[in-house]
């Protein structure tokens, strides 16, 4: 399996190449889902692919936020100059990117972004159908599905191993957005998830903490299942974690990737402590969402950031000038420059260690401007010297060499790296020695220094007769062929790469969307509908549980407020979902309308024929993605809830209701500790952030449960008051 590592800048693009990731990713300017990342841009990206595949180091691209239509020339430029660097494949999200790849460039691979939301076999047929060859699935996909996924489509499979989980469905968090109008889909997320809240249910406190912050994952234990899966690439989250991070999470899955391939035994507990010491939320999740059911053990209400690993206590503390002296206790070597942090019950204190005095063979002694209290546990947060040490890590090319110095023939040097072979000769002619001829370790000595390229001698043959050749005349030979070696390496390397700009000019397509006639609401239960809807008004069921039986009752009673009705098909579910809510809906009245909230459900409105409106959380922002969904047989568009709305008719969900984001975790398994068998449900269930704003948690099921979080009150989310969609729920 791929080992595909992230890049943020470039001191973690060297950590990712030099300690044997197989391939890496980064994005460019505005239009990534990491906006504070901007070191690669369309100037210097050139440069670092070639370095990358001189290395034999794939290089994706992130293209992976949404656009709207007066930034596609810029995009356009920038996916130009990415194709002129010869880069690998883009990771898309929005439909319009691969609309612009399609019309404007040939040969383009493209992968469909986890922010796609692809996450069942539905979604992984529509994207084969798009042209995209790899799809990066969302990590609440189910391994069964994967499996399927596999079976059904033979894409490649990206999966993530280790790193950040967010706590949504991939790319329907609008919470950042609708708060602080910085979107997460334009890679602007300012992570409220990991702000602490207060749950209450029934108006009864019921829980405090980091009640949205999700473990990091760490699946080092399953590689064997993924590989037998289907998976096809391992993905390491972190573009904007630091370069040690990067270095140690490429290290150790390297390590648990070759005792897979050799058939090995791989315990990981070492490993897991090292990766832990560069980032972990206190303990990890180690099986994602792999299993049947809702898991276990997502979110840590404890910690929200880095905690490192326990190393031992605090001894006491005293004054000292202006600081606190801190006498610890600890497992583990303290040196200058590491990172520690003080727990007790919490968070307390956290510090980069400066001067330290060794007490004996465990105990230390720090200084602090921080008040820190005897007992407190200590952690490590930044192990300097580990991470100094892999950052100076080389992966050299092992190289051939094969030197020829004759009497009146000119110095010939012949270099071969894999499939690479270069021969170059001196204009030197070489002389008969008259007194000290140049020694055949002399000339091995010269050849072999290649301390500052990228190579490292691993056999040389030299013929060599009874002549003189100045050092210099051998240096400029060696570094020539060197040179040209380079080329050839990233020359055929680059071979497969075909992607050509075909145009370089947009045309946006012609919207045709009809005017609407009615306004759409959302609800659930009957008694949230009231006078101000018409007959002709749209009523869109979101049933609290996908069941023939409950839908059609509420539909049928549904008819006294209007005879137009429609169904609201959910934003998450599984493959066992799917063949279920496929059995519903093919037995219901064909006159309904349905809601698409995610792409894969295009394959089953598809495969029945049925009426439907794309819906809000399809992000839909701009004229390529309404083409296609038109294109496609949408009868009306509901625009992104995050933009203004720049047609008008365009539907605009009201700010007033709206669903923030879905789970696939269960919020009262987090507050209550309980089992699906113990099953602590009951609604009213309301999340209390510092700011006071209160958000609701709805829970809908199919064959499981989901749950929704929902903001009753008016958001920053711009919209336009013509052609509502309001959300009643």
């Amino acid at each position: 399996m791929e080992l595909l590592a992230p890049c943020g800048d470039e001191q973690s693009f060297y950590a990712a190449i030099e300690n044997g990731a197989d391939a890496i990713y980064l994005g460019l300017g505005d239009f990534n889902a990491r906006a504070k990342s901007t070191f690669f841009n369309t100037q210097n990206i050139r440069e670092y692919t070639r370095l990358a595949h001189l290395k034999g180091v794939k290089v994706y691209i992130t293209t992976n936020t949404i656009l709207l239509d007066d930034e596609l020339p810029a995009f356009l430029k920038l996916i130009s100059a990415c194709v002129e660097a010869k880069v690998d494949a883009f990771i898309i999200q929005d439909l319009a990117v691969a609309a612009i790849i399609k019309e404007n460039f040939s040969n383009v691979v493209m992968h469909a972004s986890t922010q796609m939301g692809i996450h069942n076999t539905w979604g992984a047929i529509i994207a084969k159908s798009l042209g995209f060859t790899r799809v990066v699935l969302s990590r609440e996909v189910k391994l069964s599905d994967i499996k399927n996924i596999k079976k059904a489509t033979g894409l490649e499979i990206e999966y993530f191993v280790q790193g950040a989980l967010c706590v949504a469905f991939s790319g329907n968090c609008y919470l950042s957005a609708t708060e602080l109008d910085k979107s997460g889909n334009r890679g602007k997320c300012a992570q409220l998830c990991r702000l602490p809240y207060t749950a209450t249910l029934d108006n009864k406190l019921v829980g405090s903490g980091y009640l949205l912050s999700a473990r990091d994952l760490c699946l080092i234990d399953n590689l064997k299942e993924l590989e037998e899966a289907g998976v096809d690439s391992l993905k390491i989250e972190g573009r904007l974690r630091r370069a040690g991070y990067v270095a140690q999470c490429v290290q150790s899955y390297k390590k648990a990737l070759l005792s897979l391939s050799q058939g090995k035994p791989f315990d990981s507990t070492l490993e897991k402590h090292e990766l832990a010491k560069v980032f972990s939320r206190g303990e990890y999740n180690e099986r994602a969402y792999l299993d049947c059911g809702v898991p276990q053990n997502v979110i840590n209400p404890l910690v929200q950031n880095h905690l490192g690993i326990k190393i031992g206590h605090v001894i006491k503390t005293a004054p000292f000038k202006d600081l606190t002296k801190i006498w610890l206790r600890s497992s583990h070597p303290i040196h200058a420059g590491d990172g520690l942090k003080f727990w007790d019950n919490g968070e307390k204190a956290s510090l980069g260690v400066g001067n330290v005095e060794k007490i004996s063979s465990n105990e230390y002694v720090i200084y602090s401007k921080t008040k820190v209290l005897p007992n407190y546990e200590v952690y490590l947060t930044l192990d300097s010297e580990h991470e100094n040490k892999m950052l100076t890590n080389q992966k050299k090319l092992p190289i051939e060499a094969k030197i020829i110095a004759k009497v009146d023939a000119p110095l010939e040097l012949t270099l071969t790296c894999a499939c690479s072979t270069i021969t170059r000769s001196s204009n030197y002619i070489c002389p008969q020695a008259t007194s000290t001829p140049t020694s055949k370790e002399e000339l091995i000595n010269q050849i072999n220094k290649l301390n500052d390229t990228a190579f490292t001698l691993n056999d040389i043959d030299a013929i060599v007769e009874n002549v003189f050749i100045p050092k210099s005349i051998i240096n400029q030979l060696r570094r020539e062929t060197v040179l040209a070696l380079t080329e050839a390496i990233i020359n055929n390397y680059e071979k497969h790469i075909t992607a050509k700009i075909k145009t370089s000019d947009i045309n946006l397509p012609l919207n045709t969307m009809p005017k609407p006639k009615f306004n759409i609401y959302y609800f659930e239960k009957l008694e949230n509908l009231n006078s101000n809807i018409t007959k002709g008004d749209l009523l869109c069921l979101c049933p609290a549980i996908y069941d023939y039986q409950y839908i059609t009752s509420i539909l049928d009673k549904a008819r006294a407020f209007s005879d137009n009705l429609g169904l609201c098909l959910p934003i998450l579910a599984n493959d066992t979902d799917c063949e279920k809510i496929e059995k519903i809906v093919s037995k219901i009245d064909a006159n309904l309308t349905y809601i698409v909230q995610n792409i894969g459900e295009l394959a089953l409105v598809k495969k029945l024929k049925l009426k439907f409106i794309a819906g809000e959380h399809l992000n839909i922002a701009n004229s390529f993605s309404t083409a296609f969904w038109l294109n496609n047989g949408a009868q009306h568009i509901i625009y992104s809830k995050e933009f203004e709305i720049p047609n008008p008719n365009y539907y605009k969900l009201l700010p007033t209701n709206i669903n923030l984001m879905t789970f696939a975790h269960c919020p009262y398994k987090t507050l209550f500790k309980n089992d699906c068998k113990n099953c602590k449900y009951s609604p009213n269930l309301k999340l209390t952030a510092q700011n006071g704003h209160v958000y609701d948690i709805k829970r809908y099921q199919i064959t499981q449960c989901y749950f929704t979080l929902f903001s009753k009150r008016k958001t920053k989310i711009p919209f336009d008051s013509s052609n509502n969609v309001l959300d009643l729920r």
